[in-house]
């Protein structure tokens, strides 16, 4: 089956307008606001490596091409090095701001209620125990993980799921 590039690149714009909204909805939680969040996203090649990687990620029927692996991987390494909200721009994560560090909770939070709630990965655990197997083993200091733990506990119980997956509906409708 033959999909046009143009459905996949609306695709991802819908995609990536559901993310930020949810990543929004957490962040506001926290009493904050991150509009350009991603903002790179619609860059070149960035953009294109994204777009590949989600519409997969909703169709995993569909296989990619071999040539847009490495597409999509150097689209991830770019954007992740090169994002404040993303670990691996800063030498060492002592560095990260608290600001940065809630922008970064927020969108670990919209990830996880993507995969969760909406592409319904039931194999993803809830948000405390994803840090714990994937980057509590980092040299966070006391106050980040403080900071971290705070803000897992005011996102877990002000979460309103209705009101994200409502956030989501836009793009439930193209899948």
């Amino acid at each position: 089956m033959k999909i046009d590039v143009n459905d996949i690149f609306k695709f991802y714009e819908v995609r990536q307008m559901c993310h930020v909204r949810a990543m929004n909805y957490f962040a506001n939680l926290l009493g904050q606001s991150f509009p350009t969040h991603d903002g790179d996203k619609v860059d070149e090649p960035i953009r294109t490596g994204y777009a590949y990687i989600v519409f997969n990620e909703y169709h995993p029927d569909l296989h990619l091409m071999d040539e847009y692996f490495e597409l999509c991987e150097n689209a991830k390494r770019d954007h992740h090095n090169h994002s404040t909200h993303h670990i691996p721009y800063y030498k060492s994560v002592d560095e990260i701001p608290d600001l940065r560090i809630l922008e970064m909770v927020s969108d670990w939070a919209s990830a996880n209620f993507e995969q969760k709630n909406i592409l319904k990965k039931y194999d993803m655990v809830p948000l405390e125990q994803w840090f714990q197997n994937n980057l509590s083993q980092l040299p966070w200091t006391n106050h980040q993980i403080e900071l971290i733990g705070k803000s897992f506990d005011i996102i877990r119980k002000k979460t309103d799921n209705t009101a994200v997956e409502s956030i989501w509906n836009v793009l439930l409708r193209l899948v």
